[in-house]
């Protein structure tokens, strides 16, 4: 069943070709065919609120159930628009019923409070539904008073929990005591650096909730991951049953989309960015609902830009993070009434805010994990209807590894999502925050002696105290700790920054783009954190320049595999400079000098000295600066981790004395505050990564080096002193050194 606007093409694959300018861009297409999961019957203890919703479970559902029945906690990881939400809906309410109280924990305000309505529709029959309560920042003193006297579901986020709840417990006391349930939705989301936060966060609230008497059962939701039952495990410290399958309730036309040649050997290709442009034109002149999702803010905005000038330029909008609340609601109602065809989203909409129906999915760029590419990939085909998943590669190397291997990414397993409550920069930040909420004894499952003694706590007869008042604000969960706030030139808030984008996207003379618009920065005041942006007629955008340096920690390096080390390291990091291009042809205009503060954190690296006899000297600066960004590249195929999660830097002679010897040296680490583990896991797998990394050089076609192997959108120098054929020899020769364990 196709929708009205397709049935005259017969599928979306003629609908596409009849697009304008159309010139063979389907490289890959496949049709994916419906597995719609299957209603069972059910007698269960939650029969009688099932019952009265008219619901039949389906077979995944109702298997878990009964190991709610059973008393296990459970996850749930199943595709996207599975109903595991019934999972959790049909035991809530029940609860409630009995006078007990649930606990839910999303990633986003935005997503707790889209959630709030179903939960109360649901809740309605039973005159429950004034009992449901949104726990956030932005909820007034008044609404949290009476959530806490009278709320039996509270839906918040890590924040709130952290900043909120947890340190005023005793106003909390009486909700915390009948505690029934603790859900987690999206717990994938819930990885790296801020996956650590929530993880220790779970387990003070766990320790509070003990401490009033309750032991919640705990219910988490996910996407397919590979390790459901582990990762819920590492964010709470309990053992978990996972229930998988689901199934597909709509066939689904995946499509390769390769934008157009520039030459004849095809190693030049069209923007991406002007391709998805056109699509999205072609998508709301027939009025397609499509999501489109790209890597970056500036990335949403040029293809809305692109869009501009078009019969249906209203009918496009851009939708992303740092937007204020009022706007990204304004757009998500817009968007379900119809108002809006196309959405261009960052991962912002990757989670399960209710959009509607789509009709099809459009991604820019390879998402950075299999897990991301069928997340976004599930927003579309939620109805009977088939729907569109096309994927336009960019000119990166993970784009250009599954181009080639198009059956690959679509049988690939999801990857393992990796959340480490033993962060040795994050655990004394909260163990000090838990002390001030209950002092922690060192028989608790909490207490790490090692790790709490390098944290600064006081402890007396065996138990750990803190000795700040507030230790709960010297830590931030998301980005740097430092926000910046955005304003035009009347002094109005356009939205929000932390310090590194701060720097990185709107610095002096940059071109920052807001909803399709540009602004040229006037001002960035360091220390009012705001920047001040003005109207901009330019034709050109900005990319910044940087500097970056490590300096290790000797004592606390070690040895991982021959030659390939893994240990604590300073990273320090300046903007001191942007490039201005032009639109659409991405000429450079100029460049700029600029000089903005340093950013410098501890954090984890891996780092290892290539072969100097495998080139000539001369060619070992720009050889290792190439192989550099070609494994920056490839480490998310061994690693559940995105490019920007991660940065590099190489020196022809390092500075400083290394535990590992002397020579040229290549540095790879974890771009978070006391690393997240993606440095020592690609050190792990480092023969597998280097075998990856030859192999992409050896095949990619161009001579001198491309977006596809070597180039790299995050360089501070603007991809200058690269040598493409230097790194392939470096690589071939590090392959070899390692055959047994490729």
């Amino acid at each position: 069943m196709l929708p009205l606007a397709v049935e005259p093409f017969g599928g979306y694959r003629n609908w596409l070709e009849s697009a304008p300018g159309y010139s063979g861009q389907i490289s890959f297409h496949r049709l994916l065919t419906a597995a719609p999961p299957q209603p069972v019957p059910y007698e269960g203890a939650f029969k009688a609120v099932l019952s009265r919703w008219g619901i039949a479970p389906y077979a995944h559902q109702a298997e878990a159930l009964k190991l709610l029945e059973d008393g296990a906690d459970v996850v749930l990881a199943t595709p996207t628009a599975s109903g595991k939400s019934l999972v959790f809906q049909a035991p809530v309410v029940a609860a409630m019923l009995n006078g007990q109280t649930a606990l839910f924990i999303y990633p986003t305000k935005a997503l707790a409070r889209d959630q709030k309505s179903r939960l109360e529709t649901l809740a309605d029959p039973f005159d429950l539904d004034d009992r449901v309560f949104t726990y956030d920042g932005d909820t007034p003193p008044a609404r949290r008073r009476k959530a806490r006297e009278e709320g039996l579901a509270i839906l918040t986020n890590p924040d709130m929990l952290h900043f909120g709840i947890l340190p005023n417990h005793g106003r909390w006391a009486r909700f915390l005591s009948r505690l029934r349930y603790l859900v987690i939705d999206e717990a994938h989301y819930h990885r790296g650096v801020f996956g650590s936060h929530v993880a220790l966060i779970l387990r003070r609230l766990l320790r509070l909730a003990a401490h009033y008497g309750a032991e919640p059962q705990i219910i988490a939701a996910s996407a397919t991951i590979a390790n459901p039952a582990a990762h819920s495990a590492a964010l709470t410290g309990r053992r978990f049953a996972a229930v998988t399958g689901g199934g597909r309730k709509s066939e689904l036309e995946f499509v390769v989309w390769l934008p157009r040649a520039l030459d004849a050997s095809g190693e030049r290709r069209r923007s991406a960015n002007l391709e998805a442009a056109e699509l999205a034109v072609w998508a709301a002149t027939h009025d397609l609902k499509t999501l489109i999702f790209t890597g970056s803010r500036k990335t949403a905005e040029l293809i809305s830009r692109y869009t501009r000038g078009t019969d249906v330029e209203g009918r496009i909008r851009s939708y992303r993070a740092g937007y204020t609340a009022a706007d990204r609601a304004a757009l998500e109602e817009a968007f379900r009434a119809g108002e809006i065809s196309v959405l261009v989203s960052t991962s912002a909409l990757e989670l399960g805010i209710d959009i509607g129906g789509l009709d099809a999915v459009i991604m820019v760029g390879y998402p950075g994990s299999v897990n991301s590419f069928w997340q976004r990939a599930g927003r579309a085909g939620r109805g009977r209807e088939r729907a569109l998943v096309l994927w336009i590669p960019r000119e990166d190397p993970l784009d250009e590894y599954f181009l080639q291997r198009p059956e690959v990414l679509l049988g690939s397993p999801p990857e393992s999502a990796v959340a480490d409550w033993r962060n040795s920069y994050l655990y004394p930040l909260h163990l000090h925050c838990a002390a001030r909420e209950k002092p922690v004894a060192a028989s608790e499952p909490l207490c790490i002696p090692e790790l709490a003694e390098e944290g600064g706590l006081e402890r007396k007869g065996g138990v750990c105290y803190t000795p700040y008042k507030a230790p709960h604000r010297r830590l931030s969960l998301r980005g740097s700790g430092v926000t910046f706030t955005l304003k035009n030139a009347l002094g109005e808030t356009l939205g929000h920054l932390d310090e590194r984008q701060a720097y990185w996207e709107a610095h002096p003379g940059a071109v920052y783009l807001h909803q399709g618009e540009s602004y040229l920065v006037r001002n960035l005041d360091a220390r009012k954190r705001e920047i001040v942006l003005l109207p901009s007629l330019e034709d050109y955008y900005t990319q910044p320049r940087a500097r970056t340096e490590i300096l290790v920690y000797p004592d606390r390096a070690s040895e991982v595999l021959s030659g390939v080390w893994v240990g604590r390291v300073r990273m320090s990091e300046q903007v001191v400079g942007y490039v201005k291009k032009r639109y659409v042809t991405e000429a450079v205009l100029e460049e700029v000098e600029l000089e903005m503060p340093e950013v410098a954190f501890d954090t984890e690296a891996v780092w290892f000295h290539p072969p100097t006899d495998a080139v000539p000297p001369e060619l070992i600066p720009h050889g290792i600066h190439a192989l550099e960004h070609a494994m920056i590249g490839l480490l998310p195929l061994f690693v559940l981790a995105e490019r920007r999660d991660v940065g590099g830097v190489s020196y022809p002679i390092y500075p400083h004395e290394l535990p590992s010897g002397e020579g040229p040296v290549i540095f790879i680490y974890d771009g978070y505050p006391g690393g997240v583990g993606y440095a020592r896991a690609g050190a792990e797998q480092f023969a597998r990564w280097i075998r990856a990394t030859h192999e992409l050089l050896a095949s990619c076609p161009c001579k001198n080096g491309c977006p596809r192997c070597i180039l790299s959108p995050k360089c501070g120098n603007g991809n200058q002193f690269l040598d493409k054929q230097a790194a392939l020899e470096l690589a071939a020769s590090l392959s070899l050194r390692y055959p047994a364990l490729g």
